[in-house]
């Protein structure tokens, strides 16, 4: 027996239903007869940068595969029905430890349907203070293909994407070696000239982490690695719209340059996503959280990673730029699916998987009402 899902969609405000089968969208039609809604029924989001959250830390030793559920179903909760758990710059040992927790994660029932694979930033990114951001600078280090090898087994093949510094020792072979293996390679954390940034994207880097973040504070009004990213058609830009890492005349300036089928919203959620404002000791550093939801690192005067989930970027972004639902909820959902080949979800289409996200729209903001992952709903709110 078929079920049907009815609201507006996402791109255009009109009535439909969609017909799940075994957990696939099997049509997809106007509806006539739908009464009055506010209801929108978009694709599940896609977060292809998550740290942690709740309280569940990726890159602290000791993760376990509960964790890993744990946070899995809070996300769902956020409307993400697909993310990568992300690991940062750290220990040999506690990389491998933790892809392996995390690899045996996405092959549990629920979670692995959420978790397609891994993104790895660092540890293979500029030293430098303030490009380097709040990784450990004892932990980073030049690439090394051996030692990737052994993170790539221990996650079970599952490294999606790769953040590194163009500039470092061995950038250029490993750039070449991860597209070979059809890991998409990302520049980020880095201080790269404009020819080092040109010849990583003609060996095959197709994104920007987090562009305009992961930079010193004071940097060359010109000779900065952000204009050559910004400008470079190549890269697709992955950006975190929060409201404190990028200032609204950036986010538009971007939106303007790169157009919203090249931009991919990331939320970079740590283990302090969900938690109350206050303190907290993150990796090792004191690091504070406000009631606003900014994380900063302040000994060197840095973000910590961010706390907000990745519907805070669908709706800055559109009140930033002027964007339309259906631009911001794509660059939540279907342009990270495209760039990682995941085709079967990220779109509204008869064929693909049956991952929604109903919301409503109430003051700008977006309150979820149920997320469906695989034709199954894994979360109703139950206030509404």
């Amino acid at each position: 027996m078929n079920e049907i899902i009815t609201g507006l969609s996402y791109k255009d405000s009109i009535p439909i239903s969609i017909s799940i089968k075994d957990g696939i969208i099997d049509s997809l039609k106007k509806n006539e007869t739908l009464e009055e809604s506010d209801l929108f029924i978009a694709p599940g989001f896609i977060d292809i940068q998550v740290n942690g959250y709740i309280n569940k830390s990726f890159n602290s030793p000791g993760l376990t595969v509960n964790e890993v559920n744990e946070a899995t179903r809070a996300l769902w909760k956020t409307g993400v029905t697909t993310y990568f758990p992300t690991l940062i710059t750290n220990p040999q040992k506690t990389l491998v430890d933790n892809f392996k927790v995390l690899a045996l994660a996405s092959n549990e029932p629920e979670t692995g349907l959420s978790i397609p694979g891994f993104h790895l930033e660092g540890p293979y990114i500029s030293p430098v203070d303030g490009y380097r951001g709040a990784h450990s600078l004892e932990d980073v280090r030049s690439p090394n293909w051996d030692e990737f090898l052994e993170l790539k087994n221990a996650a079970d093949d599952k490294i999606l994407l790769v953040t590194i510094a163009p500039e470092v020792d061995g950038a250029e072979s490993f750039i070449k070696n991860c597209v070979q293996e059809n890991i998409v390679v990302s520049l980020g954390h880095h201080n790269g000239t404009t020819e080092q940034i040109k010849k990583a994207a003609t060996l095959g880097a197709k994104l920007s982490t987090h562009l305009g973040n992961g930079c010193a504070n004071s940097i060359n009004r010109f000779k900065n690695p952000i204009w050559q990213q910004l400008s470079d058609e190549r890269l697709i830009a992955s950006i975190i719209v929060d409201g404190f890492h990028l200032p609204k005349e950036v986010v538009d300036v971007f939106y303007k340059t790169k157009g919203y089928k090249n931009i991919i919203l990331v939320s970079d959620m740590t283990e302090l996503a969900g938690m109350p404002p206050g303190k907290y000791n993150w990796l090792g550093k004191e690091v504070v959280l406000t009631a606003e939801g900014l994380l900063t690192f302040p000994e060197q005067n840095v973000f910590a990673g961010a706390s907000l989930p990745l519907s805070t970027g669908i709706e800055n972004m559109m009140s930033y730029t002027g964007c339309s639902l259906a631009e911001a909820v794509d660059m939540a959902s279907k342009n990270p699916a495209q760039l990682h080949g995941l085709s079967d979800r990220g779109e509204i289409e008869p064929g693909k998987r049956a991952d929604l996200v109903l919301f409503r729209m109430e003051e700008n903001k977006i309150i979820i009402e149920k997320t469906i992952l695989a034709g199954k709903t894994i979360y109703q709110n139950v206030d509404s």
